[in-house]
């Protein structure tokens, strides 16, 4: 072969070579950038960023996020929308630290003595300023809210605690009727009461104190959505539907909060965060999961009984105290920088 034409032959297998590089490259950018952007999409990230303030607290409705912030010299509550824009401002005092969401949706704001409702003032629909409406004292807001649990359009549920906190007793009052109290679901933690029965026979020192010391108030929450009741009773393993005159509908096994012993036995998974989250917004239902303080949500499946992980939150430990879900996205304070200030996060997981 001549010398020309060997030069010849090496310069288009060096093009050659180029054109497959490119080629390469362009494919894998193709493949890789929805990839980045899905995943992207699946970090939780700062939704209001507001470095001189700390959130104290956080609740969310139709309307919107509120805030109650914390400054240097002032307190106030903000309205975000769901973008996370300030639309409006209120101050208020610093002794006020929580933000209690009622089961008819609207907003209070609790101090160690006082409550007051967060409320708007519109114009022909639309929203103005925000103020302070009704005052109560703390004692008497409680004593009307702490047993009420949700609401339909025709009852108000509410439930009570019994026997050291080891069973609850579900009632309803209709609301046009003759406002009597009338039971339709009595949960018990068997288990819960033998550990009490023991101590108190056996003198454990006082019934009360040994309750608190081997058992938590048993967990059976029930949630509204679409005035439809739905009850988690999981000493029961199972699921109940009722519909909006609290009339029995259908039930589903329960079971993702549980593990077969290799003794046969079915036991409480212990890493279980023992908490139900209901997204308001698409009446989908979550759980959580705590190990090492790394908290996995899962989305339960109503009528099998099994959930399903939607998202994990390594490098964000200890948040499941103020997890909360709207519209796929769940939210959080948390605190990762020097000042040590809490900030709202936001993760989408649908």
């Amino acid at each position: 072969m001549k010398k020309s034409s060997l030069i010849l032959l090496l310069f288009v297998l060096f093009v050659l070579s180029a054109i497959s590089a490119s080629a390469q490259e362009n494919i894998a950018f193709k493949v890789e950038l929805p990839e980045a952007t899905i995943t992207a999409q699946n970090i939780p990230h700062i939704a209001y960023n507001n470095k001189v303030v700390s959130i104290k607290d956080f609740e969310i409705n139709e309307k919107g996020i509120y805030l109650i912030a914390q400054r240097r010299r002032n307190n106030a509550i903000l309205h975000l929308n769901f973008a996370c824009d300030t639309l409006k401002e209120l101050k208020i005092s610093p002794a006020y630290y929580n933000i209690f969401k009622d089961v008819f949706g609207e907003m209070h704001i609790i101090s160690n003595d006082d409550v007051w409702q967060i409320g708007h003032k519109t114009f022909m629909g639309k929203m103005l300023d925000m103020e302070l409406l009704y005052h109560y004292p703390l004692m008497e807001f409680y004593s009307a809210f702490s047993n009420i649990a949700c609401a339909t359009d025709s009852i108000i549920v509410g439930g009570r605690y019994f026997y050291y906190d080891q069973e609850i007793f579900y009632y309803y009052f209709n609301m046009d009727g003759d406002k009597q109290p009338h039971e339709f679901h009595h949960c018990v933690n068997e288990e819960g009461r033998d550990y009490i029965y023991f101590a108190i026979k056996y003198k454990w020192g006082l019934p009360r104190r040994s309750g608190n010391l081997f058992c938590k108030p048993t967990y059976d929450p029930i949630f509204s959505y679409d005035n439809n009741l739905y009850l988690f009773s999981f000493d029961e393993d199972k699921t109940f539907i009722y519909n909006n005159v609290c009339e029995f509908v259908c039930e589903y096994p329960l079971t993702f909060h549980k593990y077969r012993h290799w003794s046969g036995e079915m036991q409480v998974i212990k890493k279980w965060g023992k908490k139900v989250i209901m997204d308001a917004a698409t009446g989908k239902f979550y759980t959580i999961f705590i190990d090492d303080g790394i908290t996995t949500l899962k989305k339960i499946n109503i009528e099998n009984g099994t959930a399903e992980t939607t998202a994990v939150f390594g490098g964000f430990p200890f948040i499941d105290d103020k997890l909360k879900i709207y519209d796929g996205k769940a939210y959080f304070l948390y605190a990762n920088d020097v000042s040590r200030n809490k900030r709202l996060y936001e993760v989408v997981i649908e």
